[in-house]
């Protein structure tokens, strides 16, 4: 193919969410040159733009409570770390969004003394654009949309590049930095069914595992559905699997990317920012504080890459820039239509990994996307369309395989994970984190107990659809055992 497209940065942003712009905007102040890419056009609708805009409101006298609500409601899968930094950084984070232009009503506590909500003062479907434009108004990063991101370029465990193709031009673009933020939100759209708007389909979780990244809990997806039909996912699943399954959609994933307190990863030079990103939520969240993670973390990750991009001189070996290209050049040359296998993907994912599953599902799914693996590679064509479409399906793939892998590993049901062979949580044997990474033989998978350094008696978790909502009184127990 034609010699790629260069353009030299010190952070490329991928994702013009909610997360996406705070990094963007965080790391341009840090004196960063900085790209923000989306693979969708300008305006197209996104979670964030068709959110409601409540978000997570809390002050420094209410970050304990805060924190206990976070940690009770995820069924103590929670990186106790991370809510402790989420909880303190509310506050700034809301200061800093007023400062950049975002108007919000006056926070809405639930109670006396307790955490709540806050709104952006114009509400209705896509309000959220109006906030996303000011903070783009507001920072010096410069956004590039129908830029669609294929892999991180890594060398020697750190990230030197990013590859991508340019919808318009359908070339292969290569951005040379030392550091990439993967905003690009979660992978419910995924699923057949679901609630989110088109192009939420994990890309920056496959991006991730493909470039040495860990990945945390990724089985841990939310499901709107009827709160009173839960109960019979679990004592009547498999009976009642074809009922069940033209009920609910795909809303949140609340597991990801595994990023410490700085958003980074275990490669060097690559952050995560929002529902890209695991270990915040555990099994279930609060209504609302989706917002705050996407606001509070990219602007942590686009102030930590700009510092780090000012130490690293990034040099790309041809070999990578050739191995990426190629695969590009395998989508632009594509000879299948790329919609049948996508949409096909998707029923995967929906019968056999959504709302109701079992160990039989499970494996089921599994089959099935490995005996569609040789159809992807001839996936693409030369539209935009095709072209988006195409790279969609290889996300998605990956994507499916890694979180049907996971859930056959978490035996229990717990917050929005549900499994119709266990329908229990499971607090003795079930309590952990399950890590994925990518190996010389595959997925490689472990587990760990989660960090529990403020909240150490887990009781019996929650479980539920959907947002879980905040308590109104510091007397409304959760369950049992809630010592510090």
């Amino acid at each position: 193919m034609e010699a790629p497209d260069f353009i030299d940065c010190d952070v490329v942003v991928v994702g013009t969410g909610a997360a996406g712009v705070a990094a963007g905007l965080a790391a341009a102040e840090g004196g960063a040159k900085v790209y923000v890419i989306s693979k969708m056009p300008h305006h197209a609708p996104s979670p964030t733009t068709r959110a409601w805009g409540g978000m997570t409101w809390s002050t420094e006298q209410t970050a304990d409570e805060l924190i206990r609500q976070v940690v009770h409601t995820g069924g103590f899968l929670s990186d106790q770390r991370r809510v402790r930094q989420f909880a303190d950084a509310v506050p700034a984070t809301l200061n800093k969004l007023r400062i950049e232009g975002c108007d919000f009503d006056d926070p809405q506590p639930a109670g006396e003394g307790m955490p709540g909500i806050v709104r952006w003062s114009y509400r209705g479907v896509d309000s959220g654009e109006e906030a996303i434009q000011r903070l783009i108004d507001a920072s010096s990063a410069q956004c590039m949309w129908l830029f669609a991101a294929t892999e991180v370029l890594v060398q020697d465990g750190a990230v030197c590049g990013l590859a991508a193709i340019g919808l318009k031009a359908r070339e292969a673009v290569i951005f040379r930095c030392p550091c990439v933020i993967l905003a690009s939100g979660g992978g419910a759209a995924a699923f057949q069914r679901t609630d989110n708007p088109p192009g939420a389909t994990g890309d920056g979780i496959a991006m991730a595992w493909e470039a040495g990244a860990e990945l945390v809990d990724l089985e841990l997806i939310s499901f709107g559905y009827p709160e009173a039909r839960v109960q019979d996912v679990l004592e009547r699943g498999e009976e009642l699997r074809e009922e069940l399954l033209g009920l609910g959609y795909g809303h949140y994933f609340l597991g990801g990317v595994r990023v410490d307190e700085r958003c980074e990863t275990n490669v060097r030079g690559l952050y995560a920012a929002g529902e890209v990103t695991g270990g915040l939520f555990g099994a279930a969240r609060l209504g609302g504080a989706a917002l705050a993670d996407c606001f509070v973390f990219g602007l942590e990750a686009g102030h930590n890459a700009a510092f780090a991009a000012q130490t690293r001189a990034v040099e790309l070996d041809h070999i990578v820039v050739d191995a990426a290209c190629d695969r590009i050049e395998g989508i632009l040359r594509g000879s299948r239509a790329p919609a049948p296998v996508h949409e096909r993907i998707r029923r995967i994912l929906w019968e056999h990994v959504g709302p109701v599953k079992t160990a039989g599902s499970l494996q089921h799914a599994v089959e099935e996307l490995h005996a569609i693996e040789a159809d992807l590679a001839f996936t693409g064509g030369a539209s935009r369309e095709y072209i988006r479409a195409a790279v969609e399906a290889r996300q998605m793939h990956t994507l499916g395989g890694l979180i049907a892998q996971a859930s056959l590993e978490r035996k229990e049901t717990r917050g929005c994970y549900w499994r119709s062979d266990y329908p229990e949580p499971d607090n003795e044997g079930q309590l952990r984190n399950i890590v994925l990474r990518k190996a010389k033989s595959g997925c490689e998978l472990s587990s760990q107990p989660p960090v529990m350094t403020e909240l150490t008696e887990p009781p019996a978790p929650r479980i539920g659809a959907g947002c879980f909502g905040y308590l109104t009184r510091l007397s409304d127990a959760i369950g049992p055992g809630s010592g510090r």
